[in-house]
């Protein structure tokens, strides 16, 4: 006795389709991300990215402010188009308000890709 062949129930095609699909998510959820990936990730959570341009802005801060002021003072961060510059004392900082506007309009010509509006100082601690 033979068992005459029956269709599948499409309810039957359904659960296969939505199976596959699963399965397809699960197997290329699991395959190798590309380094190039896996390094901006890396690069991004240790904050690299910050540590380099911190190096790019002290450089600039040396050639627009030259050695004597560059040796009193620290480049901080970059906020909104204000950078903070840390100067040792108050006689260091009326200084560099006298210089404010050359000194913006050279770290403006070394730094153009990163819109610089001003330059904001204050006293504190040099390290």
């Amino acid at each position: 006795m033979t068992i005459p062949p029956t269709e599948p129930h499409p309810d039957d095609w359904n659960d296969l389709t939505r199976r596959a699909q699963s399965h397809k998510r699960w197997f290329y959820g699991k395959q190798p991300k590309p380094v190039a990936e896996v390094m901006s990730q890396l690069i991004q959570r240790r904050g690299y990215a910050q540590v380099r341009n911190l190096g790019e802005w002290n450089d600039a801060w040396l050639a627009a402010a030259g050695e004597a002021f560059a040796a009193v003072t620290e480049v901080g961060q970059l906020r909104r188009g204000v950078l903070e510059v840390v100067a040792a004392n108050s006689l260091v900082m009326q200084e560099l308000g006298f210089e404010k506007e050359r000194i913006l309009q050279e770290l403006k010509a070394a730094r153009p890709d990163v819109g610089l509006k001003q330059l904001r100082f204050r006293v504190g601690k040099i390290g």
